[in-house]
């Protein structure tokens, strides 16, 4: 056999500081157990469960038939942008040219990580909410600073106003704030988005506002922070398909912005994906022509988070702030275990729950576990049903 010769450098030193992500760690493990015939039930997947809405393919269809196959615009189709256009102007109150202030990107993942990498600097430190979804590693990527301010549970998971003041320095370049919010499921109240605009205009700050899970939501309503008197100028506003219109396979999401943050984004935006599938785009283009496709999931969505709230209640060893949008809750783990990962490793082994340890999410949150209710009803009463077994045992 050959000798295999390695380099003295393996990889980019910028990896030591990207983790696998613990979320696929937990899938890698349910895997495990069900190839050994155990029946787990899913509460750790955050994805829409439901099919994409039949009018959605059959767009897509039509344009592979019609022979939509080759790359497009860097800015994505026009009709596409078009009616993303609509969207912001009828939904947000929000006026982007489709010519040079609206991408489409392959998902919403590739638009925040394309917006780090143009607005965010070697050296420079950006702002994410403790806790949150995997914003880090693209900040990593960067080659910056991940710094984390306080959300507050007793609020409902709200910024707390001080830590965020307290979070800013000189090198401070970016804020990213995400509502409604991987994992809490909190949605940001007006008086959050003023404190967060005060910051972000006093201190001079990008602001990236994950708004994927926008149409969804229950109690609050959505605001795309943009709309704020001082934050359009300075805000890019990454939205997506996945979420509202179960097209998590899709790949298909946008970002929008003023022309003058844009430029640098779509220059980044050339050298990564090129394009997202032409095919696809008709298909998102279908998906904003008609304003109910969404509805029955939320709807769906809305009597899930009702129903995981009344189940949590009836543990007491559990609590959780009622949430207010997207598809998680994040409960408190019980007390007599040590920390969140002990707690939802025996959960999965010895009860067959799978759900996601907090620290997946950040250190504010070593204590809480999330929970997806992405599932039909009947699953997330049978995760329950052995929580509750389990611990009462």
């Amino acid at each position: 056999m050959a000798e295999v010769l390695y380099s003295k450098h393996m990889f980019a030193h910028r990896m030591e500081h990207i983790p696998f992500s613990g979320i696929r760690d937990v899938f890698e493990e349910c895997n495990r157990l069900e190839s050994e015939g155990r029946d787990i039930a899913h509460l750790e997947i955050g994805r829409p469960d439901f099919d994409t809405p039949e009018p959605i393919k059959q767009a897509a269809i039509e344009a592979l038939s019609a022979g939509e196959v080759h790359y497009t615009s860097n800015w994505g189709i026009d009709p596409l942008r078009e009616e993303i256009q609509q969207k912001f102007e009828r939904e947000n109150g929000l006026e982007y040219s489709a010519d040079d202030e609206i991408v489409v990107t392959t998902g919403a993942t590739e638009a925040v990580l394309i917006t780090i990498l143009a607005l965010v600097d070697v050296g420079d430190e950006v702002l994410i909410p403790d806790i949150c979804w995997t914003y880090e590693p693209a900040i990593r990527m960067a080659g910056a600073t991940p710094v984390r301010y306080r959300l507050d549970p007793e609020r409902g998971f709200q910024p707390d106003g001080d830590s965020l003041s307290e979070a800013v320095s000189d090198d401070t370049a970016l804020l990213v704030v995400n509502s409604p919010h991987n994992p809490t499921g909190s949605v940001l109240t007006p008086e959050s988005i003023a404190t967060i605009a005060d910051v972000a205009v006093e201190e001079d700050l990008y602001v990236l506002s994950d708004e994927i899970y926008e149409k969804i939501t229950y109690d609050e309503p959505h605001h795309s922070l943009a709309a704020v008197d001082g934050l359009y100028d300075r805000t890019v506003t990454v939205n997506g398909f996945s979420k509202a219109y179960s097209m998590t396979g899709w790949r298909l999401g946008y970002l929008a912005a003023p022309r003058e943050l844009v430029d640098p984004i779509i220059r980044v935006r050339q050298y990564t994906t090129t394009c997202a599938p032409s095919f696809v785009q008709h298909g998102g283009v279908r998906a904003l022509n008609d304003a109910s496709l969404w509805r029955p999931l939320v709807d769906a969505f809305a009597a899930r988070r009702d129903r995981v709230v009344d189940r949590i209640a009836a543990i007491p060893e559990l609590s959780v702030p009622e949430p207010a949008g997207a598809f998680y809750a994040m409960p408190t783990i019980p007390d007599e275990f040590e920390d969140a990962e002990t707690f939802t490793t025996r959960l999965l082994r010895e009860a067959g729950v799978a759900t996601v340890p907090g620290t997946v999410f950040g250190p504010g949150s070593e204590r809480r576990f999330r929970i997806a209710y992405s599932n039909s009803t009947d699953r997330i009463d049978t995760a329950f049903d052995r929580i509750e077994a389990w611990l009462h045992d």
